[in-house]
């Protein structure tokens, strides 16, 4: 009785509804968004807080349909919307004329100038998989070579050459700089540690845009007296970082970069299959999966939902952090992994996707219910 009265307490007291944007793109985008939904709904079912899902499209398919990636109803409905979910979306190889993943361009159209990917080691056994990591990598979103600026010449000696630019500015690493100092200091509370900024680059090479970079991070590193600082060259840091992952914080690096750095760490917390970003802007929010649609998974229910039901959680801890949502969730998720019979294969097991998603609400019902 008493917890059939906390639970009416708790919906009688749920706060404005929060609009979110859900565009599953295409492949495997599809496959595992219904369980990044079903985060979203078991949180709207169980805890004081309430959402709209609208079902937006973009994508491969959608680039075939309209001849558009995005189209124009899309991007302004999630201009109305607090967050949104993204899926993953198909690009072939080569890519149409003309034709970007949707992703680059809500990134730019929505203001959403900082991706955050967390990476934290997780209790299976499966190769390349390490202990001790508890990493976030800060990853500029807006420019660098995303900006998708190139053009075709010749060359006397060469025949065709492609040339492409590459996007740094002042404002937009010392924005993301910000973002990765006060990540750090926010950390160090709950590690009970100094924080500290690994800065990434390649200015050896570069020596304008990457010096740029490098020079906003660190003249904003002024601001953070208490906050250790290191800089080092990406290909040095991704040797470091394969060999003593615990000595490393908070990563800050470009857009290029920063994708790099945190697709080839994947292995050690579980793979492509466990890991999310959260893009971050000033009006909006959104959360994705970061393994894309490799086609040799698609239809075959085998894909990890994990990586997009951590996306949910996050977009929904970040509108509501006073709930955790998504330290909840990672209860769920260890709940999952340690019983390993629920499994995906790509982590150790025999699951479809399906099975895992379902053993993967139930705890967090359950977890949900306890805490409201």
């Amino acid at each position: 009785f008493f917890s059939m009265m906390k639970r009416l307490s708790t919906l009688l007291s749920k706060p404005v509804v929060h609009r979110i944007g859900v565009i599953p793109g295409d492949g495997l985008g599809a496959e595992v968004m219904p369980w990044a939904k079903a985060v979203m709904q078991t949180i709207d079912a169980y805890a004081p807080v309430s959402y709209e899902l609208i079902d937006l499209e973009a994508g491969l398919g959608t680039y075939q349909k309209h001849g558009t990636a995005i189209p124009d109803e899309t991007l302004n409905e999630l201009k109305k919307c607090q967050g949104s979910l993204f899926g993953a979306a198909a690009t072939p190889s080569p890519p149409p004329f003309g034709y970007l993943p949707p992703v680059v361009e809500m990134r730019t159209k929505l203001g959403l100038y900082a991706n955050l990917r967390p990476m934290q080691s997780v209790p299976i056994d499966v190769l390349g998989t390490r202990g001790n990591v508890d990493i976030v990598v800060v990853r500029e979103n807006t420019e660098c070579l995303y900006v998708g600026k190139e053009k075709l010449a010749t060359s006397a000696g060469s025949g065709k050459l492609a040339i492409a630019e590459r996007h740094i500015s002042e404002k937009a690493s010392k924005a993301i700089a910000k973002v990765a100092f006060d990540l750090a200091v926010e950390r160090s509370k709950k590690r009970m540690q100094p924080g500290h900024v690994t800065i990434v680059h390649k200015a050896n090479v570069l020596r304008l845009s990457e010096g740029l970079f490098l020079e906003s991070c660190q003249e904003v590193a002024k601001n953070y007296p208490d906050v250790v600082v290191d800089v080092t060259l990406l290909d040095s840091f991704m040797y470091k970082s394969m060999a003593h992952p615990s000595e490393y914080d908070v990563v800050l690096s470009t857009n290029t970069w920063g994708n790099i750095i945190s697709n080839g760490m994947s292995p050690m917390v579980g793979g492509l299959g466990m890991v999310h970003g959260i893009n971050l802007g000033d009006d909006h929010v959104m959360a994705e999966p970061i393994h894309g649609t490799p086609a040799h998974l698609e239809g075959k229910d085998i894909a990890n939902p994990l990586a997009a039901m951590r996306a949910a959680a996050g977009l929904a801890e970040r509108l509501s952090p006073e709930y955790h949502f998504g330290e909840i969730l990672e209860r769920a998720i260890l709940e999952v992994l340690k019983e390993s019979t629920h499994l995906t294969r790509d982590i150790g097991g025999t699951a479809s996707t399906h099975q895992c998603g379902e053993e993967t609400i139930r705890h967090f019902k359950t977890l949900l219910s306890q805490q409201y």
